[in-house]
């Protein structure tokens, strides 16, 4: 297998007055683990995939730090078409000030310049800052196996 860069990817928590922070984190139980909301934006920035998007991130927390990203949103890409993604993975706790992420997505799409996604297992490289902003870059997995 070999990896194709497909864009950059900056993304940013949107602040909302409704829990007063671009992340809530709800711990129920007492421990360490938890339930993390936010809702935020996105710029996609490269060689097969521009544009703007909006996005939700309904993550689990687990005991040992490491947070369990379940974010789903849509992008319009620079030339009117729009496409759905699905983030899934694991993004590690803070070391040097920084979170890493390594991450699944899927990608859907109805136009015809975005179908090639339909078919796509895409990962996602990603840095968080401590001020909460994220910048991955997002490789498509090309099948080499005989």
């Amino acid at each position: 297998m070999q990896l194709e860069y497909v864009s950059d990817l900056d993304i940013s928590y949107r602040r909302e007055a409704l829990y007063e922070a671009g992340l809530k984190m709800v711990v129920p139980y007492g421990t360490l683990e938890g339930s993390l909301y936010g809702e935020g934006d996105a710029t996609f920035s490269g060689p097969r995939l521009n544009g703007v998007g909006r996005w939700v991130n309904n993550a689990r927390r687990r005991s040992d730090g490491v947070n369990l990203p379940e974010l789903h949103g849509i992008l319009r890409t620079n030339d009117g078409a729009f496409v759905l993604f699905t983030f899934q993975g694991r993004t590690l706790p803070a070391e040097d000030q920084k979170r890493r992420q390594l991450l699944t997505v899927n990608f859907e799409a109805d136009d015809e310049r975005y179908r090639w996604l339909n078919t796509s297992v895409c990962v996602l490289e990603g840095v968080i800052t401590v001020a909460g902003q994220m910048h991955a870059r997002i490789y498509s997995c090309v099948h080499e196996l005989d």
